[in-house]
């Protein structure tokens, strides 16, 4: 499926097709442009260094397609305001070309792609709404260090900080994670926290 790529910069566009393949990229240079050729859940890499970038309708070419916000200068706000408006993705706009394939691929199968940073605030934000209460309904579910670690997430925490926390290896926190996420179901930290939710 073709990719487009809304940017004015020839210099960005052409690493995004280098990292992505040539023949599938189309470059597109407006938001009116974009919404007359977007098809379907065709994905779309957004330059948010766009001039007049916030004017579009955001949150209806986000229903049309699978759009990636990418910020030359990442910042957990504006991630969060553009996953708000629906967007798939959230990412730098240089990143490697290993990283961009891996970011197109994992919304390319209907998953989200957010940074490390906007993860653990999404998390937080998430964690500090869910009563204390509600893990009761689950607890029968958790050993009890399952059931630390789970606290920490709902703090926004990070596997090395909830390592330390608890005093344990970071791999064990890992390992503790993805028990949780077989248990319930998930495949990450923010699916766990809405599940329990």
């Amino acid at each position: 499926m073709t990719i487009l790529l809304l940017t004015l910069s020839e210099a960005l566009a052409d690493s995004w097709r280098t990292a992505l393949g040539r023949e599938r990229c189309w470059r597109v240079t407006d938001a009116a442009t974009l919404a007359g050729t977007l098809q379907g859940e065709q994905l779309v890499l957004v330059d948010l260094a766009l001039p007049g970038i916030e004017a579009a309708n955001w949150p209806a070419l986000c229903r049309q397609g699978r759009v990636i916000a990418m910020s030359s200068d990442p910042d957990s706000r504006e991630g969060l305001r553009w996953l708000q408006q629906g967007a798939a993705g959230y990412a730098h706009a240089y990143s490697t070309a290993d990283l961009l394939q891996q970011i197109v691929s994992t919304v390319e199968t209907g998953s989200s792609w957010v940074g490390r940073d906007l993860l653990a605030l999404l998390c937080g934000q998430l964690g500090s709404k869910l009563p204390d209460s509600g893990l009761e309904a689950w607890r029968e579910r958790v050993t009890a260090r399952e059931a630390e670690v789970i606290t920490a997430l709902k703090r926004g925490m990070a596997n090395k900080d909830i390592a330390r926390e608890l005093d344990i290896a970071e791999r064990t926190v890992k390992a503790h994670l993805s028990s949780l996420f077989h248990k319930f179901g998930v495949d990450d930290r923010l699916q766990l926290l809405l599940k329990l939710a």
